[in-house]
């Protein structure tokens, strides 16, 4: 063994060791971040977790160029100069300096570099597998905390900062969407696979946490996905049916700019959380002809709109695709089309039993795209989306192909 090659592997293990640190530290920043748990400790935990996050972020893109693939950073670098102009375009409406921190509820798209080379380095087994653990947990915490709030039995002080409440669906507490959604549909295609007592109780533990956050239309969008999982293992049917309608959908939210006498919200105006949506439309509508190729740009607090906007509070992130047009522009927003149709693409480097419940997880997000930016948003799904992608690029076509059913339906 020449010295070169015993030198060597001490590097490469620690390279691993690397590796395996930033992918744990990742996923637990984000897990605390996007669920919002790490206000029930305290809002000064917040500069501490996306610090690090960002920090992860950085490394990788060093990574990257060391490793030759300068496209990832240099997509990465116009990202953050589309969200930076668009953040400098509402400071110079409101004549106030630019807010750099603002791009921070953005960032977690750019989880797709780290992803990228995790997947690479370390394997999407072990990836995958410590997602859906962490995944799992979350679900868990989240259903028992449910329960205990609505027994009575927690304080409602502890979890304020984590809680909402509305007229028609009362006190429920924040849930992180997307990986709500990720550990039910793995635990269902276990289940599908073979029934034992801890996979019931894993999936009983995620459809418990979906049940409990009170969401109409993500409810609605996962039912929808497992039936047609359970109907047919075919992965071209999923994709089709979540992009076709994400396109509906879309088209049905954007018909308002056309016709100014239709409000697509009206028709769900009959509860609170309709009617302020109808009225958040209203508002948007007048205005996003002022400057339709940069839009309103991004705010760094809703309160700070009111001298544009009206006394309301607007968030145009109730508005599906119109508001990151609002947002974004029109660059964001095809930007924000193309994230929603890889959001719903198969992934076949995945073994079929991470491949599947990613799939799904992916196409809740683009389906659920045409109301909600979930997709590209920090509290909900954007680091999901960024796995989808991080995984894309960092592995090749396998044996999770179209029209190939997963084992469990091989069993």
């Amino acid at each position: 063994m020449t010295t070169t090659q015993v030198m060597r592997e001490p590097l490469e293990e620690l390279e691993f060791a690397i590796h395996r640190v930033c992918a744990h530290a990742i996923l637990l920043i984000d897990l605390l971040f996007a669920s919002r748990l790490y206000r029930v400790v305290g809002d000064f935990t917040q500069p501490l977790l996306l610090g690090g996050a960002a920090a992860i972020i950085l490394f990788y893109c060093g990574y990257a160029v060391l490793r030759g693939r300068i496209m990832l950073p240099i997509l990465a670098i116009c990202f953050i100069a589309l969200i930076m102009n668009q953040i400098a375009l509402f400071a110079g409406r409101l004549h106030i300096p630019v807010q750099p921190n603002v791009f921070f509820q953005f960032m977690w798209l750019l989880s797709f570099l780290p992803f990228c080379f995790m997947a690479v380095t370390l394997g999407t087994n072990y990836l995958m597998k410590w997602v859906i653990t962490y995944s799992t947990a979350y679900c868990i915490i989240y259903a028992a905390m449910s329960v205990l709030q609505m027994g009575g039995a927690m304080p409602g002080s502890l979890l304020a900062a984590i809680t909402s409440s509305d007229a028609e669906r009362g006190a429920r507490i924040f849930l992180y969407l997307a990986v709500a959604c990720l550990a039910y549909f793995y635990w269902l295609t276990q289940l599908f696979e073979r029934i034992t007592y801890w996979r019931l109780l894993f999936f009983l533990s995620s459809a418990a946490a979906s049940v409990l956050s009170l969401s109409r239309v993500y409810l609605l969008i996962i039912f929808l996905i497992t039936v047609l999982f359970l109907f047919s293992q075919r992965p071209a049917l999923i994709t089709g049916a979540a992009r076709l309608g994400m396109i509906a959908g879309s088209a049905y939210v954007m018909s308002g700019l056309l016709y100014h006498s239709f409000n697509p919200f009206e028709q769900f105006a009959n509860d609170s959380s309709g009617s302020y949506r109808a009225m958040e439309y209203e508002v948007v509508r007048q205005r996003i002809f002022m400057d339709p190729l940069w839009g309103f740009g991004v705010t760094p607090s809703v309160d700070m709109t009111k001298s544009f906007l009206g006394e309301m509070q607007i968030f145009s992130s109730d508005l599906g695709p119109m508001g990151v047009w609002f947002d974004l522009g029109l660059l964001g927003l095809a930007l924000y089309f193309f994230v929603l149709w890889k959001c719903a693409e198969p992934l076949r480097a995945l073994a079929p039993n991470y491949g599947w419940p990613l799939l799904m997880t992916g196409a809740m997000l683009t389906a659920y795209g045409c109301i909600s930016p979930l997709a590209m948003s920090a509290p909900g799904g954007t680091t999901v989306t960024g796995l989808i992608i991080g995984l894309s690029l960092g592995t090749r076509k396998s044996p999770f192909r179209q029209g190939r059913r997963p084992r469990a339906a091989l069993s």
